[in-house]
């Protein structure tokens, strides 16, 4: 258990989602700044001279800017933090002419909810950048610690003078700052993954984010004994015969059935028997002349 999570924690550097999440982490701050100055600028001038008619086409074309760039978020939050999101929606595809077109654009509640993530974008970017500057800072400073300790470097200045670190505490930070180090990845992880679940309320989660995954089905055997049981053929079984005819209680063997009678087998019958002759005419009997 403990090998696993020690594996898990140093295991961070090697996952290539940690630096996925890291670039989404290092670009939200200098695009959410322009996302919210654009659109704040473009939505404010062009509601103010929509009374002279100039500020319709203004608009139309703030809203088209900020369809691509919810385009945009999504292929980010979709390849860079690994959220399942559906491709930007073109509501004004079902509708039939001008106005229907922008009725069905503008109604759709992806089209605001949209323009609510970039104008949140520029919060969720100062909360990145203050985890990155800060942690990056930190392990700067713990690896500089046995540097400032060997050669004697003054990392503090006060009125007294300059202080540098001593021996056991500049070699006492390169373990600390790779501690830091794989702790501030685990954190940046962390706040991608509410990045992450802000971008799939946003955005619509597909089906595939909302369903829940299914147990696994219990283990019927022992796992000492699961590779055997998984790679051993099954016993051929022997083909199953009828059961005999059971005998009579009696103790005497049955007599075999006799044949049925039929023409080509007739029952053989007592031979008949042979008339006797007549006797010959004139035949005389004994002792007549």
């Amino acid at each position: 258990m403990n090998d696993s999570m020690l594996g898990r924690f140093f295991g961070v550097v090697v996952r290539p989602r940690t630096w996925l999440n890291v670039l989404f982490q290092w670009l939200a701050f200098p695009l959410g700044l322009f996302y919210f100055i654009f659109l704040v600028t473009g939505l404010s001038v062009g509601l103010g001279l929509v009374i002279v008619w100039v500020g319709i086409p203004i608009l139309l074309v703030v809203a088209g800017a900020w369809w691509l760039f919810g385009a945009f978020e999504r292929v980010q939050a979709k390849y860079l933090l690994g959220a399942h999101i559906p491709p930007a929606p073109r509501a004004w595809e079902t509708a039939n002419g001008v106005w229907g077109k922008l009725k069905a654009h503008f109604g759709s509640a992806a089209t605001w909810k949209d323009l609510l993530y970039l104008l949140a974008k520029l919060a969720f970017g100062t909360v990145a950048t203050t985890l990155l500057m800060t942690l990056a800072g930190t392990v700067f400073w713990c690896l500089a610690l046995p540097v400032a300790a060997i050669w004697r470097l003054d990392i503090v200045t006060t009125s007294a003078g300059g202080w540098h670190p001593p021996l056991w505490l500049g070699l006492l930070g390169i373990p600390a700052g790779l501690l830091v180090f794989f702790a501030g990845l685990h954190l940046l992880n962390g706040w991608g993954w509410v990045c992450r679940l802000w971008a799939e309320l946003m955005f619509g989660a597909t089906p595939q984010a909302l369903a829940p995954q299914a147990p696994a089905p219990p283990a019927t055997v022992p796992g000492a004994l699961a590779p055997l049981v998984s790679v051993t053929a099954p016993a051929p079984q022997p083909p199953a015969y009828p059961p005999p005819p059971a005998l009579p209680q009696t103790g005497v063997l049955p007599a075999p059935p006799r044949p049925p009678v039929t023409p080509t087998n007739p029952v053989p019958t007592a031979a008949p028997e042979a008339p006797t002759a007549p006797a010959a005419a004139g035949a005389h009997e004994p002792g007549s002349n």
